[in-house]
């Protein structure tokens, strides 16, 4: 049987819960989170589930922790009012004496259910080697008669050279907190290394100290896999640039993604305004997710088109998704993107520009993945999507441009150049994988009226 933590994103981490019964080993450096991660644990057990819960601290007073699970809403002293929660400062000698029945008589007095330890470190430094692992060995077989599923927390300096240890044997799961340096930050993840008797979503995961508790982004939601539907023809969805279409044989594939790569002023978020605006006329709802200007800024510039900016923000048929750098990482910003195309049911995305992503983290193969979720998350939404690459900087870019273009099925560059003082842009479209495309480099021109394309004479 599985119980709920309560925690955001941590039940599907487990697929579901904790084992019922279960004795769970959180351990951390310093700042990861881990009494927090206890605390929410009995917190939500009691208001959410009728689960009464003890919390059994050596080093910390009560109101330091009734302070700090405050800051969250949790008001752990109207719980203990209650006879739900009992928090204990008190030393680890009582806590294994078997003789005292100190932790038999808690849980009688309140049903309890939940148990969190902090920390299991003090025995360490209260035992000899030899008496160490029988202790906590019993402690856990004594939590789990008592029909307890316990959260016991270890702190550790660093996981540099660490080995297993022989807590990591005997608990049932084992959480790892971590809190890394990446780029100018520090972050906080999570990862599940061992759970008996369940299966899990391994890898590190993204872990928030929000307002009202932590939450874990990023963990994918498993589905039941849907029957298999009938093959049909994908239908083409229109640019909104006439040209544009021709070349690509009426649009693009729905339900891909496609990239549109090129230097500052060479009309990247011009395609990406016709796409959005097309999508109107067909009836089909858009979401612009900006990375760098703001809506308003945005908003000025679609006026430029002839259209009626406040009728399109009063109908919703497009929204913006700006201020991305308010959210802690990656996961966050892509977890905030598919919630607004599933509440809204959007059907066109567009990405201007996807640069800014890549300094969430400095470790390529973890964008990929990062990519890789949006981008199957979208297209299995039903969205087609397009992502705008800056490239300005060619060095700089060029391991981000070739870490997206392994996994989208377009691809389309824009390029100007300088003649005689007269700017001539270009288009190109480089693949379109599942449709034929005109080839060649073709003739670009923006005015006020927006984007026009020209195919070239002899293109095939």
């Amino acid at each position: 049987m599985l119980i709920k933590s309560g925690i955001i994103g941590f039940d599907d981490l487990l697929l579901g819960g904790l084992v019922k019964n279960s004795a769970i080993l959180v351990e951390g450096v310093p700042g990861s989170g881990k009494t927090t991660l206890g605390l929410e644990f009995i917190y939500k057990g009691i208001v959410e589930r009728n689960e009464p819960g003890i919390v059994i601290t050596f080093e910390e007073f009560p109101e330091q922790l009734y302070r700090d699970a405050f800051n969250y809403g949790w008001d752990l002293r109207r719980l203990e009012d209650m006879n739900l929660l009992r928090v204990i400062c008190t030393s680890p000698e009582l806590v294994l004496d078997k003789a005292i029945g100190f932790l038999e008589n808690i849980v009688k007095e309140i049903s309890a259910q939940r148990l969190v330890l902090d920390s299991v470190t003090q025995f360490t430094m209260e035992l000899n080697n030899n008496e160490v692992r029988s202790e906590v060995y019993s402690l856990c077989s004594g939590l789990k008669r008592m029909g307890l599923t316990s959260v016991l927390i270890k702190e550790v300096d660093d996981y540099g050279s660490q080995k297993a240890t022989f807590e990591e044997y005997i608990v049932d799961t084992v959480l790892r907190l971590y809190f890394d340096e990446s780029l100018c930050s520090r972050r906080r993840y999570i990862e599940v290394l061992k759970s008996r008797g369940q299966d899990f979503i391994s890898g590190k995961y993204p872990l928030k100290f929000a307002s009202k508790g932590l939450e874990i982004i990023g963990v994918p939601k498993l589905k039941d896999p849907s029957p298999a539907k009938p093959e049909f023809d994908f239908r083409k969805i229109p640019s909104g640039i006439e040209g544009l279409d021709n070349i690509l044989g009426g649009g693009f594939l729905e339900n891909t993604t496609s990239i549109v790569e090129g230097a500052s002023g060479t009309g990247k978020s011009v395609i990406g305004f016709h796409y959005l605006l097309e999508g109107i006329k067909q009836g089909e709802k858009g979401l612009l997710v900006i990375t760098e200007e703001g809506a308003h800024w945005v908003n000025q510039y679609i006026k430029s088109f002839n259209v009626d900016i406040e009728d399109i923000n009063n109908n919703q048929d497009i929204f913006f998704i700006d201020r991305v750098f308010t959210c802690s990482c990656m996961e966050e910003v892509i977890r905030n993107i598919i919630s607004v195309v599933e509440e809204n049911s959007m059907q066109r995305v567009v990405v201007d520009f996807v640069n800014t992503f890549a300094e969430f983290s400095d470790n390529l193969l973890a964008l990929k993945k990062q990519f890789r979720n949006l981008h199957n998350s979208l297209n299995m939404m039903g969205c087609t999507t397009i992502l705008i690459l800056n490239e300005d900087q060619v060095g700089a870019i060029s391991p981000l441009k070739t870490t997206i273009q392994s996994l989208v099925q377009g691809e389309i560059y824009l390029s100007s150049t300088t003649r005689k003082g007269k700017q001539y842009r270009s288009l190109e479209v480089k693949k379109m994988k599942g449709q034929k495309y005109i080839s060649g480099v073709h003739l670009v021109e923006i005015s006020n009226a927006g984007m026009a394309v020209f195919q070239r004479i002899g293109g095939s």
